[in-house]
């Protein structure tokens, strides 16, 4: 209520306009019985309907979605409809009363006497009518006294959706960022890790030196890259490797964990933060010590599309903070789908048993 209620306000306003910037405006309401007004004033009310339809309707729906012949269509048609709308729904004739209902001619045109010319008799002209009229004129008039409104209400909404859009974008991001931050830097994924890396250490693993300078790089990525737009995807790429290996450091021989990476990164930028949970997900439901564990992640890029896939049995099922990793999860989809548009398809199959992600993104 309180979003519709400056519209509810700024309307009416609005329509007062053309009333009383109207030269038949006399202070009443008998201004709406003139039809050069009326057609003003169905052109303003037009002009207000187009600006919302384009902000709320056109401009999201198709021009958004690339679909530019059905958002060129519509918006042509609405210009139509201003241009000749208000000439069909208020003709000069449709209120005659408002102008003189006896023609005569004007007092300079009597004779010597002072007498009028007597009325015309049937197959004679009429006289002119010389009450004061306006009209809109030919066709092309019309469509030049429409096309000022028309742009101001295109351009005023299109700035407003492309605004709107901005704040959106930005708004998402910074919620990205913090759920990143609190995801990939949360206590319990820090003191697992660390608790591995401990027990290495005392076992005076080869593998310690490693998993610190992993748990370091992970550290490093999420704190430098979380407020960028886009980064290197060979270096999105890395820190999904870097994460990878830390999960693996508490995993044993129980977990089938495979990895394939196909093509070539070069060149190519992608949304930080954006394959992450995909994985995170893979490793809370698809490890279990005591049952048959498999994970497999394979990146392949070709000719500039991203093609990630992350399969897992579902064999973990006390989840611990589940609500966070859907939370995550809705709001990486939401995330894709404000910055990749139609340039992402995201395929995710739930049978029970196993989780299928398949996500492509068009990175050129």
């Amino acid at each position: 209520m309180k979003k519709l209620l400056p519209h509810i306000i700024l309307i009416p306003l609005l329509l007062t306009i053309p009333i009383v910037s109207s030269p038949d405006f006399d202070g009443t309401l008998s201004v709406f019985r003139v039809p050069p007004f009326q057609r003003e004033f169905i052109r303003f009310v037009l002009v207000i309907i187009f600006f919302y339809l384009n902000l709320k309707i056109f401009l999201p729906k198709y021009y958004r979605r690339k679909k530019y012949f059905l958002f060129s269509l519509f918006v042509m048609i609405c210009f139509g409809c201003m241009a000749f709308l208000p000439t069909y729904l208020s003709p000069e004739n449709m209120f005659p009363e408002v102008y003189p209902k006896i023609q005569m001619s004007p007092p300079e045109m009597s004779d010597p006497n002072g007498n009028f010319p007597k009325p015309p008799m049937n197959g004679e002209a009429p006289f002119r009518n010389f009450a004061p009229k306006r009209n809109d004129g030919t066709y092309h008039q019309m469509i030049f006294s429409s096309l000022l409104p028309f742009l101001f209400s295109f351009l005023s909404s299109f700035f407003i959706y492309r605004s709107n859009e901005k704040k959106e974008l930005e708004k998402l991001k910074a919620k990205a960022e913090l759920l990143n931050l609190k995801y990939q830097l949360q206590p319990h994924f820090l003191f697992n890790i660390l608790n591995s890396i401990y027990s290495l250490a005392l076992l005076k693993s080869d593998d310690t030196p490693e998993g610190i300078l992993k748990l370091s790089n992970v550290m490093r990525y999420v704190v430098q890259e979380s407020s960028k737009d886009f980064v290197e995807l060979n270096r999105e790429i890395d820190y999904i490797k870097d994460y990878i290996s830390l999960q693996l450091i508490r995993t044993d021989n129980s977990l089938d964990f495979s990895y394939t990476e196909i093509g070539e990164t070069q060149g190519l930028r992608i949304a930080p933060f954006i394959l992450v949970n995909f994985v995170e997900n893979a490793f809370k439901y698809g490890f279990n010590a005591e049952k048959n564990s498999k994970i497999s992640v394979k990146v392949v890029i070709q000719e500039g599309t991203l093609s990630f896939n992350v399969f897992n049995n579902i064999v973990n099922e006390n989840i611990t903070d589940e609500s966070s990793l859907k939370v995550g999860l809705k709001n990486t989809t939401e995330h894709l789908q404000q910055i990749y548009g139609e340039k992402q398809t995201l395929i995710i199959k739930d049978d029970g048993e196993t989780y299928d992600v398949d996500l492509k993104i068009n990175l050129i």
